[in-house]
């Protein structure tokens, strides 16, 4: 099996798990979770939809190079990456949980954006995967969408 369809699979068992769960694994079996590990995986899944409401260059840090990001079931290349976000405005995150497994984490974060100007209201619900890569942390892939209201 080629490298890049092994990584195709485990982020799809990645993701499949992150849909279902709210757990919050600190100590993975045979493992223990760095202290505080949690708590920054969940800051950087915060940052990434702040910075990303903001236009924010420095959120593409967040990022390892070749992750995929989708939002509403539509690949996003560029700002705005989330579901119901737009350009200008600002987002808050209202609830976020953090479920890691041994060098991945993914993160499940309720977000709002709002644009007063505009007159606008969204709500999303996000599922980051992150994996810890030699120069810490990263976003390797990203879904979102929009809460029915």
């Amino acid at each position: 099996m080629r490298a890049s369809a092994r990584r195709v699979l485990l982020l799809a068992a990645t993701l499949g798990a992150a849909c279902v769960t709210r757990s919050r694994r600190l100590a993975p079996s045979g493992a223990t979770a760095a202290v505080g590990t949690p708590d920054m995986v969940q800051e950087m899944a915060r940052q990434a939809v702040l910075l990303d409401a903001k236009g924010d260059r420095a959120a593409d840090t967040l990022y390892a190079p070749d992750a995929l990001v989708v939002a509403n079931a539509r690949v996003r290349l560029g700002t705005p990456r989330f579901a119901g976000v737009g350009l200008g405005g600002r987002a808050t995150v209202a609830a976020a949980a953090v479920t890691l497994e041994g060098r991945f984490a993914w993160v499940l974060v309720d977000y709002r954006w709002l644009n007063s100007e505009r007159n606008q209201a969204e709500a999303g619900r996000a599922t980051f995967v992150c994996e810890q890569k030699p120069k810490g942390w990263r976003i390797v892939h990203v879904h979102s969408s929009q809460l029915l209201q």
